[in-house]
């Protein structure tokens, strides 16, 4: 039974709402609106204004809303006993929703009218489906119309959202990118070092350590962040959106889409990494998923190069108290002599091997390989010396942040003249000599170095030192280990090398 006094006078709630669903219907604003319904309470003498309860920029989908809250608190507590409402669909456009909520009304003897004249609880419960059930037709169109003009902008390559780590969003083209410079440099140096071989925790520490800023503004590297962009194709220069949606527009909750429904625009941007190098470290996440996980700290010269001439198992890096490494077949190492023999290597004795052979091609006059050598060994010079100049120029950059703050301590007095300028003398020697050492490393990024040139180093760094993992990959396709009872020894007895023997597949070729 609705509630009003002895004079017919109600307790009045005004309830009023808008949102962005509603730009094509209702120009009025949320004060307008508040306005309209407190002059109607007053020309109709409808009683005392208890509460005024306002929802803006709030959906009409969803009930989860502050001001309705109030409402319903207010309800409960018998300090309204009249709803004004501009209309039906200020208070819900879910049908089912707005249905029970006016079941809930009146269950506390509320009556709830509307201004446009359309309904009054009080005669016109029989008609109130239908109006309830059009308002939810009308934003489940509008949500349509909307995820068709995002789908047709996403189709022309426009990048809805935020720009990605390594990019801006273009001042010139609305919803276009464009390269953020340092922070693409920071994203070019991650994939360097996830093929490389190192994890994600390892690239994260890094990068902290080289004081690189991180996404979203922030001073922190995780893994968690270092993995998304190693996987994100946005840095080869498509544009990939749709990758979720809205389970329905009554609700905030999504749903992951499969990855053919995905809407991708190809070269909309400018690239940060190659799709050469993008699709290589996409096979060793997936590779590494299967349990083939990279080295934290140390890469074994031979990762992912060797295997066993037996079974074809990769060959585990293992080492001996004495601190030398060895290599085993992967298969025996897990399942024993049943699976296969042990293969067993010293990693200094194939390093000997493999000097020889490639010091032997590359002392032949009719060794070719020409190009495709030249581009991987450049491609290794370069990158190293990339990396050497973003450490120096973070180091250059962190010692005049220093100097800066050490200019602010004397100018407040917390450091004394003498003291300033014996720190201020020492900041300028590192700062000079950063400079310089920036200078070369930039000088040594764009040089052009001969192949034998390169080559030449590389046997140095093998004969004087423990070559890279990275530096034995430009010129080694693969090697084979062969233990002396395996089929192929006993065919080619030439080739035994000590018990066994070692197969080399170089990069470089004989006419």
């Amino acid at each position: 039974m609705v509630k009003a006094d002895t004079t017919g006078k109600y307790d009045i709630g005004i309830y009023v709402r808008e949102s962005r669903d509603d730009n094509e219907e209702n120009y009025d604003t949320i004060e307008t609106q508040r306005d309209l319904l407190v002059d109607y309470a007053a020309r109709l003498g409808l009683g005392k204004i208890q509460g005024i309860y306002m929802d803006d920029n709030v959906s009409g989908s969803a009930f989860d809303r502050a001001g309705l809250s109030k409402l319903k608190e207010d309800v409960e507590k018998g300090r309204v006993s009249l709803v004004l409402l501009k209309d039906l669909s200020r208070l819900g456009r879910n049908n089912a929703k707005t249905l029970l909520f006016l079941d809930y009304l009146e269950e506390y003897g509320v009556r709830i009218l509307t201004f446009d004249g359309r309904y009054d609880s009080l005669n016109d419960n029989d008609t109130v489906g239908i109006e309830t059930w059009a308002n939810e037709r009308y934003v489940k169109d509008i949500s349509r119309k909307i995820r068709a003009s995002l789908k047709f902008k996403i189709s022309k390559g426009d990048y809805i959202g935020n720009a990605p780590f390594g990019y801006k969003k273009s001042t010139k083209e609305k919803n276009r990118l464009c390269l953020d410079e340092e922070n693409a440099e920071t994203v070019r140096l991650i994939y360097r070092l996830y093929r490389k071989g190192y994890g994600y925790a390892s690239i994260a520490r890094m990068l902290n350590e080289r004081s690189c800023r991180a996404p979203g503004g922030g001073d922190v590297w995780s893994s968690i962040a270092v993995k998304r962009i190693t996987g994100n194709r946005v840095y080869t220069g498509d544009t990939v959106q749709g990758v979720s949606e809205k389970i329905s527009f009554k609700s905030k909750k999504t749903r992951r889409l499969a990855a053919e429904d995905w809407i991708i625009t190809e070269n909309t941007h400018e690239a940060v990494v190659s799709r050469e190098e993008f699709s290589e470290v996409q096979r060793l996440r997936e590779l590494r998923k299967k349990g083939m996980a990279p080295h934290k700290d140390k890469l074994h010269i031979f990762r992912d190069l060797i295997e066993c001439g037996l079974c074809g198992s990769r060959m585990y890096a293992r080492n001996r108290k004495d601190g030398q490494t060895y290599y085993i077949c992967s298969k025996y190492y897990k399942y024993g002599c049943k699976a296969c023999s042990s293969h067993f290597v010293y990693e200094r004795q194939m390093l000997d091997v493999v000097i020889a052979e490639i010091r032997k091609l590359a002392a032949d006059a009719s060794v070719v390989g020409g190009l495709k050598l030249l581009a991987d060994l450049d491609g290794m010079f370069k990158s190293n010396h990339s990396e050497k100049l973003l450490k120096l120029e973070q180091q250059l950059k962190q010692k005049l942040k220093q100097q800066e703050m050490l200019y602010t301590d004397r100018l407040e007095e917390r450091i004394t003249q003498n003291l300033f300028i014996k720190m201020n003398k020492q900041l300028d020697e590192r700062i000079s000599v950063l400079k310089g050492e920036v200078e070369i490393a930039a000088s040594n990024l764009h040089a052009v170095i001969d192949t034998d040139t390169m080559i030449l180093g590389i046997l140095t760094e093998m004969e004087n030192s423990m070559p890279t993992n990275e530096m034995v990959k430009c010129l080694v396709k693969k090697i084979t280990v062969h233990d002396a009872g395996d089929p192929v020894i006993q065919n080619h007895e030439e080739q035994k090398h000590g018990s066994g023997m070692i197969v080399i597949d170089l990069k470089m070729q004989k006419l």
